[in-house]
């Protein structure tokens, strides 16, 4: 299957016979970019996100993707074993999604965005797939596996609810880069397989999607604590920090930072460890700010900072061949599936 995937993704213009027709249907489906698609908001977003490339992944690592993993796709996950036992691979994964989505030109058909955004739906078809016919999946509770309501849902968790984050940890967007990222969400949503009729248009329909999909979501359970947990403790793995020593006390920051950012009623219910004396997201704020303003005012301050930035994201995010690989998980259970 990677060598079919491969030679599809290669030239999505330009398709190579013997393709079976329902990938050649699926690929010449989401090369066809829909009229609403603004190529200008796009380029706004790519101006925004590289600005706060210091400040996006904090907010990804420390909030969004922790309260995404408060829903029903937890169970997907925690069945597979996709966290628990690759944490840091998912999180660099992620980070590298977001980093191709706002390259520029990286959402255009062939784009590294495009690709890595439609291998991600057909990971998600296999995955769903799987589960379906897996004896661990209750069908009857839940529904269907990675469904297109998961998929808006992580999607506005992504796109509005981490602009929100963002911003309060210090991150400074013009209304078109704000609108423009979420533009780029709702593109990439579509890309991924969600219908029209329930996308969101802009930032106000995100946020007001990501309200509600919440309200219908049960209370987290087990394999919801598991999966945030799993991401708190893979983020210091992330960054480098490898020393049981020197995790600890970081994981515990993040764990401040993230109870902050979500609220406590949900972190409590993640069993998150008890809130600190000293709130740490203003402190984040006027850090981010600080460093803004002396980038902007500060003539040669730039060769002086070592602040994280969008070079040191992409190096954080590389995960060796997934990038180039279109393999497909084989089994329910991620440690039995060949590579991929």
């Amino acid at each position: 299957m990677h060598p079919l995937i491969a030679s599809a993704l290669r030239d999505p213009l330009q398709l190579p016979d013997g393709l079976p027709d329902s990938l050649r249907e699926l690929v010449n489906e989401v090369s066809a970019i829909p009229d609403w698609y603004d190529p200008t908001l796009a380029q706004a977003a790519t101006r925004g996100f590289i600005r706060n490339s210091n400040i996006i992944p904090a907010a990804l690592a420390g909030a969004a993707i922790v309260e995404g993993f408060s829903t029903l796709i937890s169970k997907s996950f925690r069945i597979r074993g996709r966290i628990t036992q690759n944490g840091v691979r998912r999180l660099r994964q992620i980070l590298l999604h977001l980093a191709d989505q706002y390259l520029p030109g990286g959402m255009e058909p062939g784009g590294d965005g495009w690709r890595l955004t439609l291998r991600i739906r057909l990971v998600h078809a296999q995955s769903r797939m799987l589960l379906k016919d897996s004896d661990e999946w209750d069908a009857a509770a839940h529904g269907l596996p990675i469904s297109a309501a998961n998929i808006l849902l992580a999607s506005t968790t992504f796109s509005a609810r981490l602009l929100q984050h963002a911003r309060r940890l210090g991150a400074k967007f013009s209304d078109m880069e704000w609108e423009g990222y979420v533009h780029v969400w709702r593109y990439t949503a579509w890309i991924m397989g969600v219908p029209e009729a329930i996308l969101f248009e802009d930032y106000d329909e995100a946020r007001r999607r990501f309200e509600i999909g919440m309200l219908c979501e049960p209370p987290p359970d087990d394999d919801a604590i598991i999966m945030a947990n799993s991401i708190v403790n893979s983020a210091p793995l992330l960054l480098g920090v490898k020393d049981p020593k020197e995790r600890r006390p970081f994981a515990t920051f993040i764990y401040q930072v993230c109870r902050e950012l979500v609220g406590d009623e949900l972190a409590d219910q993640f069993l998150f460890p008890p809130s600190r004396r000293i709130p740490q997201v203003p402190l984040l704020w006027l850090k981010h700010r600080l460093r803004r303003v002396a980038l902007e005012r500060i003539p040669g301050f730039h060769r002086l900072d070592s602040g994280y930035d969008y070079m040191e994201m992409l190096d954080i995010s590389n995960v060796g061949d997934f990038e180039q690989s279109y393999s497909l998980p084989t089994t329910v259970h991620d440690e039995a599936s060949r590579p991929w």
